[in-house]
């Protein structure tokens, strides 16, 4: 689920400027929602138009996940991760960003090989980013995770311990709006898990 504006920023960014190409953007969104590859929804006159993929459009893709569905109760959160991601991928060239429907997608088939994976956690996105200089060797696994609403403390602990069990995760990046950062991060503190745990501020789109 995204926007006109994100498909832009990701696909007709011009660094120079410090903009993209709009009307490339538009044109090219037009182009692919005529094909019936994408359709378009207005859920709030307040909001831009929201984007998402046909049956067709990930039939054509080959991207192995369904069509994503419209939570309405979701879709400033979903827009913002898009952002969030999306921005942090371009910071660390070379890196791979995994979302958390393909993440669910890839779980779902591990579990029906018989695979246990119910005690983890499943992050808003992982971004794989390679070891950089000369000679170097692995993959940072990094989880993404975007809270825009307040959470109470048992609600926090426990996404924090769901993690014990995620092995394969090096770090989480916590994403939170600025006026809760600290509170995070003394429950991080008082968990013992600054270790695998970085609070970061959320000040949303610029």
């Amino acid at each position: 689920v995204v926007t006109a504006d994100l498909v832009g920023r990701r696909f007709f960014w011009r660094p120079t400027d410090k903009t993209y190409g709009k009307w490339a953007a538009y044109r090219r969104l037009a182009a692919m929602e005529r094909l019936g590859l994408i359709l378009r929804d207005k859920p709030y006159a307040q909001m831009p138009a929201v984007l998402r993929v046909t049956r067709e459009g990930a039939r054509i893709a080959e991207i192995g996940i369904r069509p994503a569905p419209l939570v309405l109760s979701q879709l400033r959160h979903t827009l913002a991760v898009v952002l969030l991601a999306e921005g942090l991928a371009a910071q660390h060239s070379g890196s791979e960003l995994v979302t958390e429907r393909e993440l669910r997608a890839e779980r779902y088939r591990m579990r029906r090989e018989g695979i246990d994976t119910s005690l983890g956690r499943t992050p808003d996105a992982i971004l794989r980013i390679p070891a950089k200089g000369v000679g170097a060797e692995g993959i940072k696994r990094v989880a993404i995770e975007l809270d825009l609403v307040r959470k109470d403390r048992r609600a926090m602990e426990r996404m924090i311990h769901q993690y014990d069990n995620e092995p394969d995760i090096d770090i989480v990046w916590w994403y939170v709006p600025p006026v809760r950062a600290e509170r995070t991060r003394e429950i991080v503190s008082d968990l013992a898990a600054d270790d695998r745990f970085e609070v970061r501020e959320w000040r949303g789109p610029t």
